[in-house]
């Protein structure tokens, strides 16, 4: 059977690069090496000691076509992945840190054994190999590898998680290993090579040295999987200024007919944060009559006295919407608004309460509902919509097919001050967007 990894849906920060690099070096050594013949200096010797240098150059040596070219193929897989988080110095530094730890186990293991396993040694990327798969599966578990597959009757393409495909060879080289009694061979080293990658992506990740954004292991296990990392707790910044009748909760949120989603890449989980600005902001932000107001301590009470001059009926429809949102129902919150305020009062929501709305419908993956309302805030509170935009465009781009609307929009974000993460985000974007009108994706007065 053969299995090739072709490409990956995780956020590429990083040109893989450093992957490339690598990969030709292996390639060179291969031919410096006569195909693996030519020993001296590459192989790690198994029961002679520790021998630093060889710590580093057996991950190198290839023996015969088959093993450069297997090995290369799924350097590439994983190296892409790993080095899309890291950067390349920081990659080649993690690569040659596993390998090096690879190494000094196996000949401290073999110590005990000079005598049966003498002129024995191994060689090969594959113990790196497998550290990178074990990270891959701890920083993107639910991120999907496109693979190839041969069984001999037809090849086939298929979306398979990173986190399923690393236990499948995990599981696999664990069976070969303990069916030869544990014994120093390839399995063995392979099982080396993933504990100690694994162990290596937990304690970066623990240390905060990489940036998962919530798609790693311990979000999925902690059901925080794919949440915008600034927004885990948004509800609780919803304030709630007047004493809210809740008897009609239940029935509010009984009204929403669950909608089926759409199939999503990740790059649409987009984090929120704002970036820092040197000045204050000066834009007028809307009140909930309609008038402007700023964000400074005074347009607090001046917001408050706004709300005291509305009518109580709208009061308390305003404070169940905000209480239901604090709730994590944005689906019941938007009803009350469709119902009641939007009826009433075109543009009443602030922009607190109108980005909470959409950022707890965006999270859900409502993208018929959150579109209109991310187009309100933009329009209606420009100088604070980057983060807004940029949701909007990816929505644009990945599921109404309107490359066009997306490029245009990107172009009013401003990029100075976001983070290298976010800047990722609207690169993939971009290039998405780019490749649709390359494919002559037709859009009609703006829409797919």
């Amino acid at each position: 059977m053969i299995v090739i990894p072709l490409n990956t849906d995780a956020p590429i920060y990083h040109w893989p690069w450093m992957t490339l690099v690598l990969i030709a070096a292996n390639a060179v050594t291969f031919f410096l090496t006569g195909g693996g013949s030519e020993t001296d200096g590459w192989l790690l010797q198994f029961g002679h000691g520790l021998h630093p240098l060889e710590w580093v150059a057996y991950n190198f040596l290839h023996f015969g076509w088959l093993h450069l070219i297997g090995n290369m193929v799924f350097l590439w897989g994983f190296g892409m992945i790993v080095e899309g988080k890291l950067g390349w110095w920081r990659f080649l530094l993690l690569y040659l840190v596993i390998g090096s730890l690879g190494g000094v186990t196996i000949q401290t293991l073999t110590l005990a054994r000079a005598d049966e396993l003498a002129g024995s040694g191994g060689g090969g990327s594959s113990l790196v190999i497998f550290g990178l798969l074990a990270l891959c599966m701890i920083w993107a578990p639910k991120n999907e590898l496109d693979v190839f597959i041969y069984f001999g009757i037809r090849p086939m393409t298929v979306e398979i998680s990173n986190l399923m495909f690393g236990l499948w060879y995990i599981a696999e080289q664990f069976f070969w290993a303990w069916l030869s009694g544990f014994s120093m061979g390839s399995a063995f080293g392979h099982l080396v090579g993933a504990f100690w990658g694994a162990g290596i992506g937990v304690a970066m990740l623990k240390v905060g040295w990489v940036d998962c954004e919530n798609w790693d292991l311990f979000a999925l296990w902690s059901g925080r999987l794919g949440q915008p990392v600034d927004l885990v707790r948004w509800q609780d910044n919803i304030q709630v200024t007047h004493s809210p009748n809740l008897s009609d909760e239940k029935s509010a949120a009984s009204t929403i007919t669950p909608k089926k989603k759409v199939k999503f890449r990740p790059s649409i989980y987009l984090s929120t944060s704002r970036p820092k600005r040197s000045k204050p902001r000066t834009d007028a932000t809307s009140s909930p009559s309609g008038s402007d107001v700023t964000e400074s301590g005074a347009s607090n009470s001046k917001r408050s006295k706004s709300e005291s001059s509305l009518p109580a009926t709208t009061l308390k429809v305003l404070d169940r919407m905000r209480e239901l949102l604090r709730a994590g129902k944005p689906q019941a919150a938007l009803d009350e608004y469709r119902k009641r305020l939007h009826i009433i009062d075109q543009g009443l929501l602030g922009a607190d309460d109108l980005q909470a709305l959409a950022d707890g419908l965006f999270k859900l993956k409502l993208w018929d509902d959150t579109t209109p309302l991310l187009e309100e805030f933009i329009e209606r509170f420009p100088s604070r919509a980057d983060a807004a935009r940029i949701k909007l465009t990816a929505i644009y781009c990945e599921v109404q097919n309107r490359p066009l609307a997306a490029l245009k929009l990107l172009d009013q974000v401003d990029l100075e001050d976001l983070p290298a993460s976010i800047r990722g985000h609207i690169s993939q974007i971009r290039q998405k967007a780019e490749r649709l009108l390359d494919d002559e994706t037709f859009e009609l007065d703006g829409k797919s």
